[in-house]
């Protein structure tokens, strides 16, 4: 080869690797996460997210562990490729998070999300396309999951809207059935409008068209078709902030059973010496037969069903909780299309580097069955902790519940529920967070 070709050679394998260098060059990496360690002594936590209700329940330890690393490949403003994983482990391993284990050497990566985010240059909509995390606007009591899907939100000022569709279940398993055949989608449209500074109003709809076989929500073998309603407030008053909130179901159970049924609830947080007054509650319809048409407020599952603004740690699946996340109700809140309602109060603050809060709640089922009796139970807690840096705190909580006869009672306890003569949870946990 020629020096002349030789040169040629070599500038367009040179312009070619700037050509390709030049996006990698601009392109802003970020990286975030956080890590978190919890202790437990207790006798009703048992780890791998299971919650024991018995009689002459034993006292013991675990700990566990979570990491989630988050990286961005963000291109500019308007364009970005979100990444989210998990690491988890339980000390010892012995059950799901066997990372654990002796030796470790496990695999253990978990996929939260995988999406792109982007603002459309031509409408100016931001669109969300991929495994992404979505909440409903009702406390989470409805769904609050990570689902491939698309989302999309455009503002008109004081107006914003949003539009979605998402795809969280496909039992499509043969060519028989051809692809998109037996799926679960969830169609979401949001709207929220700025009333003014202190007020602002939202309205949704959500749909759920289940056509895979496998049943939904909590009981009754789930729903073919599901039709939400709902609508919500942010509202200030001077120091307080109220969110009430309102949904309203119809659907089909089966093809001669239908739906009807709503959910009622409100959280407040205001503003009290050093620190702030929480108060929470919810109403969520429930069927006193598991025959017939349906009075009861259905979810999507238990295991994406939650209300954090209770602040409780047995009563309801703690907020904090990282692989072990369960209620005494086994986070069913229908309490197997019974209904539920609850009420919740506390306090948080700070002094200094010294954060604090003290919670108490009461939950009972709305229907009884034959000789059942409603009461779930009384929760108390407290936490105490401590900022060693900004980004970094160790803390110990304390939580008991006192549970009522619907999960204790010989002969008036809650059908699948609780155990004879169970004794009271409890439990004290020790917790060491960084994030980054």
């Amino acid at each position: 080869m020629s020096f002349s070709k030789k040169m040629l050679t070599f500038a367009a394998v040179s312009a070619l690797t700037a050509a390709t260098a030049v996006p990698a060059m601009a392109l802003e990496n970020e990286f975030h996460g956080m890590y978190k360690f919890m202790g437990y002594q207790t006798n009703a936590l048992v780890g791998n997210n299971v919650l024991n209700v018995i009689d002459d329940s034993h006292s013991g330890f675990f700990a566990e562990q979570r990491a989630r690393v988050m990286y961005i490949a963000k291109a500019n403003d308007n364009l970005k490729l979100v990444t989210h994983f998990e690491l988890d482990a339980r000390f010892g391993g012995g059950d799901s998070f066997d990372a654990g284990r002796l030796d470790a050497d496990t695999l253990s990566l978990e996929t939260k999300n995988v999406y792109l985010d982007f603002n459309c240059p031509i409408t100016g909509t931001n669109v969300k396309a991929g495994l992404q995390p979505w909440g409903d606007a009702y406390g989470s009591l409805f769904l609050f999951a990570d689902m491939t899907g698309l989302y999309a939100t455009k503002k008109f000022d004081p107006l914003t809207a949003s539009l979605g569709w998402f795809r969280f279940d496909d039992n499509t398993a043969t060519a028989v059935n051809g692809p998109g055949q037996l799926t679960a989608d969830l169609i979401v449209a949001d709207a929220k409008f700025a009333v003014n500074k202190d007020m602002t109003v939202g309205a949704s709809y959500y749909n759920i068209q289940n056509d895979t076989g496998a049943g939904l929500g909590t009981f009754r073998g789930g729903y073919e078709l599901l039709h939400m309603v709902g609508v919500n407030a942010d509202l200030k008053f001077g120091p307080a902030a109220v969110k009430p909130f309102a949904a309203y179901q119809f659907g089909e159970v089966t093809g001669t059973d239908d739906v009807s049924a709503y959910l009622l609830g409100a959280t407040a947080k205001v503003k009290v010496g050093p620190g702030a007054v929480n108060l929470a509650g919810f109403y969520m319809s429930g069927e006193d037969s598991a025959t017939g048409d349906s009075d009861a407020f259905q979810p999507v599952a238990a295991k994406t069903t939650y209300f954090n603004p209770a602040n409780m740690w047995l009563l309801i699946r703690p907020s904090q909780a990282i692989g072990t996340s369960n209620s005494v109700l086994g986070n069913d809140m229908t309490v197997g299309g019974r209904g539920s309602y609850g009420l919740f109060a506390g306090y948080e603050g700070t002094a200094g580097k010294v954060f604090y809060n003290a919670n108490i709640g009461y939950m009972a089922a709305v229907e009884e069955r034959g000789s059942e009796d409603g009461a779930i139970g009384t929760e108390v807690n407290a936490q105490v902790g401590y900022k060693l840096f900004d980004n970094m705190s160790v803390s110990a909580a304390a939580a008991y519940a006192m549970l009522g006869d619907g999960l204790t009672g010989t002969t008036d306890r809650i059908a699948g529920f609780g155990a004879d003569n169970a004794d009271d949870p409890y439990l004290f946990n020790v917790q060491l967070s960084y994030v980054f």
